[in-house]
């Protein structure tokens, strides 16, 4: 894909009750070239909307443990920006 200039920023808090969820959940991210900001705080500079969409449906999970933003800045942009390749 080509960088739009925009970055997304996706954010879940799910249960402990709901661990091995949560642990699956990362490993997609990863498959999605999504990277950790923290251990619930992922980013990529490609629309994925869709597929965090179809992530929260077979996971069984709501929009209010899973929630993404886009933004237009964010601080150590250029370690990101050299992570992607961009």
């Amino acid at each position: 894909q080509k960088w739009d200039g925009k970055w997304r920023l996706i954010f879940f808090d799910i249960a402990e009750f709901y661990r091995s969820q949560r642990d699956a959940l990362r490993e997609r991210l990863k498959l999605l070239n999504c990277l950790p900001l923290q251990r619930s705080v992922w980013i990529s500079p490609f629309d994925c909307q869709k597929e965090i969409n179809f992530l929260i449906r077979i996971f069984g999970l709501s929009n209010q443990e899973i929630k993404m933003a886009i933004a237009e800045k964010i601080d150590g942009e250029k370690f990101l920006k050299k992570q992607f390749r961009l």
